[in-house]
């Protein structure tokens, strides 16, 4: 197996100045298209890349399940470039922070947010309520990037599985490590470390392409890092460093980029069974259970 240790190309600190930023694959000094380990100095694990290595039956699989979770959505944040005040039809400022709108989705299960705007409660995302069957048809593709996940990077799987097993498993996505997928469609990312998932996991990526584009490529500025995700691939990467997408050039009208990033939300453990975070809401809300 190809071993890699990267050097720093950017500084911690210059490197957090690009966060919101929309990057070039200038930024990027070495690409990654064939299976490679990578590390820092440090000796600590920055990804690992494997080619070629998801059926393509199982990855379309995927897509054909989980590409009505896309939407447009303005709660990207950070990673869509940034928060503005949301501004209603009327033209008045609304009291919630908004992002641009992107196509993006979630699949599986959300956990208890105070703040979001919604009811903070344990709950199945909007798709897998309304799209149930789908989600079901989904599940496959799932259990094998959990597979693949348990394999290539045991000692990050053991910890995430470990919380997963100890979370109720209605909000667990069918004995896997995974409470969540989001799912992706041409979403250019801005510089960004992502929040709200186990800090001691790692993310799982893996993307659909159709038709003709160039560009796209997942990207690490601070070690100056891409990869060019094909079809089939999947790149395990330790997503609490800053990373980013490229823009996309050359595309032709009908080009698609479809992203799944697995992860498991750091909070699910709290949740209680669902007829308890019912109890729970009403309490809240009423101060006593309403019969």
């Amino acid at each position: 197996m190809k071993r890699i240790v990267f050097d720093r190309v950017i500084n911690a600190g210059n490197v957090a100045k690009l966060k919101t930023k929309f990057l070039s694959d200038k930024y990027i000094k070495t690409m990654i298209t064939d299976d490679c380990d990578g590390y820092d100095r440090a000796g600590n694990l920055l990804f690992r890349f494997r080619k070629n290595i998801i059926p393509y039956d199982v990855l379309k699989s995927g897509v054909d399940a989980f590409r009505d979770s896309i939407t447009l959505n303005a709660g990207r944040g950070i990673s869509a470039g940034g928060y503005h005040k949301q501004l209603r039809k009327d033209g008045t400022v609304g009291k919630f922070d908004v992002s641009p709108k992107v196509e993006s989705g979630n699949v599986g299960f959300m956990d208890a947010r105070r703040g979001s705007g919604t009811i903070a409660v344990c709950r199945k995302t909007a798709f897998a309520r309304d799209h149930f069957q789908k989600y079901t048809n989904g599940i496959p593709f799932v259990k094998y990037i959990d597979k693949l996940y348990r394999e290539i990077c045991p000692e990050q799987y053991a910890r995430q599985r470990a919380i997963a097993d100890g979370t109720n498993k209605n909000y667990v996505i069918d004995d896997t490590a995974f409470t969540t997928v989001t799912v992706n469609r041409n979403f250019q990312t801005a510089v960004h470390k992502d929040s709200g998932d186990f800090n001691d996991g790692f993310g799982n990526l893996i993307v659909h392409r159709s038709g003709d584009y160039d560009g796209g490529f997942f990207m690490i500025p601070e070690f100056g890092i891409g990869f060019d995700l094909q079809n089939t691939d999947v790149l395990f990467v330790d997503v609490h460093k800053w990373h980013c997408n490229t823009e996309f050039k050359n595309t032709s009208d009908d080009f698609e980029r479809i992203s799944f990033v697995l992860y498991y939300r750091e909070m699910m453990y709290k949740c209680l069974s669902p007829s308890n975070e019912l109890k729970r809401i009403k309490m809240e809300q009423n101060g006593y259970l309403k019969l």
